[in-house]
């Protein structure tokens, strides 16, 4: 088994063009105007994590689902909505988490910046700007990631002695396997949008974010930031993701994190997830 050329020499391209570039170099983050401390950041994150785990958990229990069975999509889809939805009621508890973690200092009204990593005014340029770096983002890292993924794909036959799947994403494996449906069509549309927003929100918003602030692991670098964040963001796909489509997923989400870090907006790296969703989906289905 060999790795596909095309998808090295497409990878090595676009990760020339991108060191070369400069784009890479994030001396300067634009600051967005969140004013939250790290500490309220990261338990609000874990927060979310349960929250989603626990909902996602009790939708398949009203389902009847047990922990042998694997669900169709019907049956996914409700499971999956109901961890989303959890997700975001414990992320938009982030100001009550601030307000126990992060209380005010004496003096300071309700409307002045209070964490460390805040500054003001807002620099960020604007949303459509922040749009087109996520687009551009996902042109340069989607290269990157098909040939980590195909070289990851063949250490892990070198080591294991079965070659690797070509889907790696346990629910890209159902969904190419189901039949043309509405229900198909309702789990991949509903895959393309909510991941994108919540995991942007979670695993940028409020992880990388917090890291950034913090500068206790990363010294405030947003290199550092993006890759610790990364690295959570890989390991809680352990189990849903191939082992060599968790390479891939790594390098895709360092593309996440600097298009985050380099417009200071979500915006960025939502489209660009959302797109990258897309595509997938669109080359699966």
């Amino acid at each position: 088994m060999g790795v596909p050329v095309w998808t090295i020499i497409v990878g090595g391209v676009a990760a020339a063009i991108f060191a070369g570039s400069g784009w890479g170099r994030l001396r300067r983050v634009p600051v967005r105007p969140w004013r939250f401390g790290p500490g309220a950041g990261v338990l609000t994150f874990l927060i979310a994590i349960v929250a989603g785990a626990v909902c996602g958990g009790i939708a398949a229990g009203v389902l009847g689902m047990n922990a042998d069975s694997s669900p169709t999509l019907a049956e996914l889809l409700p499971i999956m909505g109901a961890s989303w939805l959890g997700q975001l009621a414990a992320a938009s508890c982030l100001p009550l988490v601030r307000g126990l973690v992060d209380p005010p200092a004496a003096g300071m009204g309700r409307g002045l910046p209070r964490s460390r990593g805040v500054v003001c005014p807002d620099r960020r340029k604007g949303r459509v700007y922040a749009g087109l770096v996520g687009g551009v983002g996902l042109v340069l890292f989607w290269p990157m990631t098909l040939a980590a993924a195909g070289i990851a794909g063949v250490m892990w036959y070198w080591l294991s002695g079965h070659p690797p799947s070509t889907v790696a994403h346990e629910l890209l494996r159902q969904l190419e396997t189901e039949p043309s449906s509405s229900m198909r069509i309702a789990v991949a549309a509903s895959v393309i949008v909510f991941p994108a927003v919540i995991e942007e929100v979670l695993y940028r918003g409020l992880l990388q974010e917090s890291f950034r602030r913090a500068r206790l692991f990363s010294s405030g670098a947003p290199w550092q930031s993006i890759v610790l964040a990364s690295l959570i963001f890989t390991a809680m796909h352990i189990g849903a993701v191939d082992p060599h489509g968790l390479a891939g997923l790594f390098v895709l989400s360092l593309g996440f994190g600097w298009a985050y870090a380099k417009t200071g907006r979500l915006t960025a790296s939502i489209v660009m997830h959302m797109a990258f969703n897309a595509g997938n989906l669109i080359l699966v289905m």
